[in-house]
């Protein structure tokens, strides 16, 4: 088992330095995925619900089967069926499979159903709870009913809250707890991408924008890129790669080019300076006055004839004797237009000479 998860740890490692379709965006994108984390093979229902409770939650919790929404847990004995196990005859205090993306919804069969990439172990009641819903925020005194671990509540928590689970009827949005929601946006993300051709368009719609902002507060952590890795050991070696890259939520789905900084970033609000330089502030090529890409003559031409020449140090030392206020003269810019000045002028002519 060490070294399964060393393995797992390798290659995930390897997979998360690089960008995935380099160049590629909106629907080019895709079709990239499409065509390349399709998954060809998954395990039958039944195996996959016995494999994923065992090899992958169990795996990864000490022994623990967690409910994604409650982190409701139960200890998986070994020499047990884990399915028959985990949902306890049906019992409230049990768990069993919870598709992020609903059965109803294009989940309901085959490659769909039993693609292990978005499903989750789930504390029974709660999976009947969110039902078909798609997920999304809920207003706190809105919300119909809470859910953490073993309780069901539906009076706003004093403690823990952002650990509760959240469904609010009038809406009909459910809402995880905080620290699942990205994991839970990647696999959205994924499903519509991967199974387009089954996956309710609306559903999606409704939630996307809401999922992007949980993609981006919630990133993938190393146990959640270890967990696509262990999944993908069943299906084709082909991981979820929201997981493994972080741009292609914004890629696939929110890329407009007026949105991207300088450095490639969207909305990172970096422009290039005068100097050309990505978040520059110009120093790289500033003048001996002071200006971006100047020729050092702007305040040293006192008399604007185009020349930098005696006459313009001539004039600065009328300017000084008569003690001129007149900011003309302030060659370096510091305010004061005194015998500095004179010196700069001079070697701004001199360097010219040369």
């Amino acid at each position: 088992m060490k070294n399964k998860l060393i393995y797992i740890l390798f290659i995930s490692f390897l997979f998360t330095q690089n960008e995935i379709g380099v160049g590629l965006n909106n629907d080019s994108l895709i079709n990239y995925l499409q065509n390349n984390y399709t998954t060809s093979t998954t395990l039958s229902y039944n195996n996959c619900r016995d494999i994923l409770y065992r090899e992958i939650e169990a795996f990864q919790n000490s022994g623990q089967v967690k409910g994604i929404y409650t982190n409701f847990s139960i200890t998986l004995p070994n020499g047990v069926d884990p399915s028959t196990f985990l949902y306890n005859n049906g019992s409230s205090n049990g768990i069993n499979c919870e598709h992020l993306w609903p059965q109803s919804l294009g989940a309901g069969s085959g490659l769909p159903k039993s693609d292990m990439h978005h499903l989750r172990p789930c504390k029974t009641n709660v999976n009947s709870a969110r039902g078909n819903y798609p997920f999304g925020e809920s207003s706190d005194t809105e919300t119909y009913k809470w859910y953490w671990q073993d309780i069901e509540t539906s009076s706003i928590p004093n403690s823990q809250i952002d650990q509760y689970s959240e469904r609010n009827i009038n809406s009909q949005v459910f809402e995880p707890r905080e620290d699942v929601k990205g994991d839970i946006a990647r696999s959205i993300f994924y499903f519509y991408t991967i199974y387009n051709n089954v996956a309710d368009d609306n559903f999606f719609n409704q939630q996307k924008n809401t999922l992007y902002q949980w993609h981006l507060s919630d990133p993938a952590d190393n146990s959640e890129i270890e967990r696509t890795w262990l999944i993908a050991e069943y299906q084709n070696n082909i991981p979820n790669p929201f997981i493994i890259d972080s741009t292609l939520v914004y890629r696939c789905y929110f890329y407009n080019e007026s949105d991207l900084g300088c450095d490639g970033i969207p909305n990172s609000g970096l422009l290039n300076d005068d100097c050309g330089v990505c978040g520059g502030d110009n120093s790289s090529c500033i003048d001996s006055c002071g200006i971006p890409n100047g020729n050092n003559t702007t305040c040293a031409d006192l008399n604007n004839d185009n020349t930098v020449n005696v006459t313009d140090v001539v004039l600065l030392v009328n300017l000084i004797l008569t003690q001129s206020s007149n900011s003309l003269g302030d060659v370096n810019n510091d305010n004061n237009v005194n015998v500095t000045d004179v010196v700069m002028l001079i070697n701004i002519i001199l360097g010219d000479s040369e």
